[in-house]
């Protein structure tokens, strides 16, 4: 299908209809980019950049509560307009657009534009999961995330509002029987936002909207029966994955804690969380040994023995380099005795 572009070949100029102070005039705008946008297959990210200012000042401009709230859900359900190898150049665009204009933005334009990032967030989420939702594709949209709105370059209100709506926003949006795979895919950038920071703030407000639910809704199971938080069966409809989800969140805190590119101030931070997440697993039942029995295939008839996830995970933490443990703080934990240098005693067999 051919893009809808003028006769010379270059894409149609929405800048000065959307920026009009005339509503009638900006709506039919918004049409014309609607439209545009269906047929844009060949859309470049500078291209689109300059579709995006001009949304911006579109929104800058819309006046009243309630005509600011319709244009907010036109504007961040456009990602559903572009063809679908062009959504992620959306939202990255997107928020690379929020991160750029946001320190221009005046205290009584803040509102609406809090409203118009936490649609773009919802319909962003809701066009992940129309697709195929597997731990690949989770995986690509939260680098997109990475690089916008939890960036460590972002500015400090962008960052701080992400970490207030995004646990909100993937419990609205995410299946109920999204794995728990797929869930620590789309909680790294966060996190890794969490530990590089520098602003004691952000990682206050982090641990309190992000963190601190995520853990005690896994300990206490009660977010399945809200139909929050992935209410469903997890990998293979094998029971809830909300005490798997701890488990994985427990293990993913430690690594981060004991990443030598880790920020000192939020080590032992990290460390307390990670903590409380691996005591409310054990109160729950759901440990990570047992986690690995489950998740372990059964062995063939001749085979040897299989290694379970959870096994694998916890040798890899266990063959953690040596920097790492010297700047987790001297954190003791368990784990097996080190190998003797002595040679082992070979039995002797005799063959009748």
């Amino acid at each position: 299908m051919p893009d809808a572009r003028t006769p010379n070949g270059q894409p149609p100029k929405f800048g000065k209809q959307l920026a009009s102070s005339d509503k009638s005039i900006r709506d039919d705008a918004v049409k014309a980019v609607t439209r545009y946008l269906r047929q844009a297959h060949s859309l470049t990210e500078l291209e689109l950049s300059k579709v995006w200012k001009a949304l911006f000042y579109c929104m800058w401009h819309s006046d009243k509560r309630p005509v600011q709230a319709d244009l907010a859900e036109r504007l961040s359900a456009l990602v559903h307009a572009l063809p679908a190898e062009k959504r992620p150049l959306f939202t990255r665009v997107f928020w690379r657009t929020m991160a750029r204009e946001w320190h221009g933005i005046d205290r009584l334009r803040l509102d609406k534009f809090y409203m118009l990032m936490r649609l773009a967030l919802r319909h962003s989420l809701r066009a992940l999961c129309a697709d195929a939702l597997d731990e690949q594709s989770a995986t690509a949209f939260a680098a997109l995330l990475q690089d916008g709105l939890f960036a460590s370059g972002a500015p400090r209100g962008v960052q701080l509002f992400g970490l207030d709506q995004y646990l909100t926003a993937l419990r609205g949006e995410l299946p109920a029987d999204a794995a728990p795979a797929v869930w620590m895919a789309l909680l790294d950038p966060p996190l890794l936002l969490l530990g590089a920071v520098a602003d004691p703030h952000v990682l206050q407000r982090g641990t309190e909207q992000l963190l601190n639910p995520l853990i005690e809704a896994g300990a206490e199971g009660e977010a399945g029966e809200e139909g929050e938080a992935g209410a469903g069966n997890g990998e293979g409809g094998e029971g809830a994955p909300l005490p798997r989800l701890l488990c994985e969140l427990s293990e993913r805190l430690f690594d981060l804690a004991a990443d030598p590119r880790t920020a000192e101030a939020n080590r032992q931070a990290l460390y307390g969380l990670q903590r409380r997440a691996e005591q409310r697993t054990e109160q729950s039942g759901a440990s990570a040994a047992r986690l690995a029995e489950e998740d372990a295939p059964r062995p063939r008839q001749g085979a040897g023995k299989a290694v379970g996830r959870g096994e694998k995970s916890r040798a890899l933490r266990g063959m953690m380099s040596g920097d790492a443990r010297k700047a987790s703080g001297g954190l003791k934990r368990r784990s097996a005795p080190a190998p003797s240098n002595k040679p082992r005693k070979q039995k002797s067999r005799h063959v009748a």
